[in-house]
């Protein structure tokens, strides 16, 4: 949403006198980490004229500040995060394609959070840890109801959205109290992301790279979880299902920490 020269100027820096209002040197961003990480989020909304400098500094790792006559030279670590589909701004002409690929050496793609629900259980925790620390709730504890919502939901807004949740939760709880499902008015909105079933995950992805522990875990931890969300939360019916004991499946589900009910 900034000007580009204003952007450039941030990014690059710029020598005093540059500009209306450059009372003084300014290193900028890239400078000031000089040896260091360079993080650029939202890299698909970067003005299109900033973008033939940021290549620059991508492939030659020189930086040219506003007003200054001769280019210096940096050492960033670079790391570029986007909710864009950068490969369809390319072909859109709005995002440089040698920039796309200069940047696109080490691709890490996350989905969304409501392909990967196995992950809301342990970043709830966390969270909910974090938050009843700061506003002085130690001992408040969340409902297996209350996680099993959570799961359910689709999150359009993702990890932000997710924490942006539990701060409320936390915030409206009574201190030493359980967070119930009162509390948690996005099941009920109209305006929200329908509810995904707990049960279509139907296939986990394993890499033959990982711990042979780690394989297991994640596909007796997607087996339980399928489980009970078909036998509609019924913990015998859900056992029997898997071929278990009841006892059997109850220590799993504390050892994967599936349920978080007190």
């Amino acid at each position: 949403s900034m000007p580009a020269d204003l952007v450039d100027a941030q990014l690059f820096g710029h020598r005093r006198g540059a500009f209306t209002g450059a009372h003084e040197h300014a290193l900028g961003v890239v400078r000031s980490v000089d040896g260091g990480s360079l993080l650029l989020d939202e890299i698909g909304d970067i003005d299109p004229r900033v973008q033939p400098k940021l290549l620059r500094l991508v492939e030659s790792r020189e930086v040219h500040p506003v007003g200054q006559s001769r280019p210096s030279l940096v050492d960033v670590r670079i790391l570029a995060t986007t909710n864009a589909d950068l490969a369809q701004r390319v072909r859109e002409q709005r995002f440089r394609k040698d920039l796309f690929y200069r940047l696109n050496i080490v691709h890490i793609h996350i989905p969304p959070l409501r392909e990967r629900r196995l992950d809301i259980p342990p970043l709830v925790r966390y969270f909910l840890h974090l938050f009843a620390i700061h506003y002085g709730k130690r001992r408040l504890r969340m409902s297996g109801e209350v996680m099993e919502a959570l799961m359910h939901y689709a999150w359009p807004g993702n990890v932000r959205q997710l924490v942006n949740e539990v701060q409320r939760l936390v915030v409206l709880a009574a201190g030493g109290s359980h967070v119930t499902t009162e509390r948690l008015p996005l099941l009920g909105r109209s305006d929200s992301e329908p509810a995904l079933p707990l049960a279509s995950r139907e296939t986990v992805t394993l890499s033959t790279d990982q711990p042979l522990a780690t394989a297991r875990e994640e596909v007796e931890r997607a087996m339980i979880v399928r489980a009970l969300s078909s036998a509609d939360g019924r913990v015998t019916a859900a056992a029997n299902r898997l071929g278990i004991s009841l006892k059997t499946l109850r220590a799993k589900r504390r050892r994967l920490k599936i349920d978080l009910a007190p």
